[in-house]
C-alpha cells in the first residue's frame, strides 16, 4: 500500500479496509490523523502548494501504543506542527 503522497481521504478508506481485514484497531489523533498503534503508524498530512498529501509517521515498537496521542504520546511535539511548504 502506497502511503506517501497519496489523496489523504483515499488512503484512510484504504486504511481503514486493510485495518478492518486484518482485525487491527483504527484510532484517531487528536488532529484527527488515522493511526494504528498495532502498526506504529499514523497517517498524517502536508501541504504541497495548493495540494493536501499524505505524509506517515512510523514509529518504533515502544512508541507504537501511545502514536496517535498528540499530547501524551512519545512523537515530538515539533511533528504534530503544521506545516507548509
Amino acid at each position: 500500500m502506497r502511503l506517501v503522497g497519496q489523496r489523504p481521504s483515499r488512503l484512510e478508506h484504504d486504511f481503514t479496509e486493510r485495518l478492518a481485514a486484518r482485525s487491527l484497531e483504527l484510532r484517531y489523533s487528536q488532529g484527527a490523523d488515522p493511526c494504528s498503534s498495532q502498526l506504529g503508524l499514523v497517517l498524517r498530512v502536508q501541504r504541497a502548494g495548493d495540494v493536501v498529501l499524505s505524509r506517515p509517521v512510523m514509529v518504533a515498537k515502544a512508541w507504537a501504543e501511545g502514536c496517535w496521542d498528540v499530547s501524551e504520546g512519545c512523537i515530538p511535539t515539533r511533528e504534530w506542527a503544521t506545516f507548509a511548504s
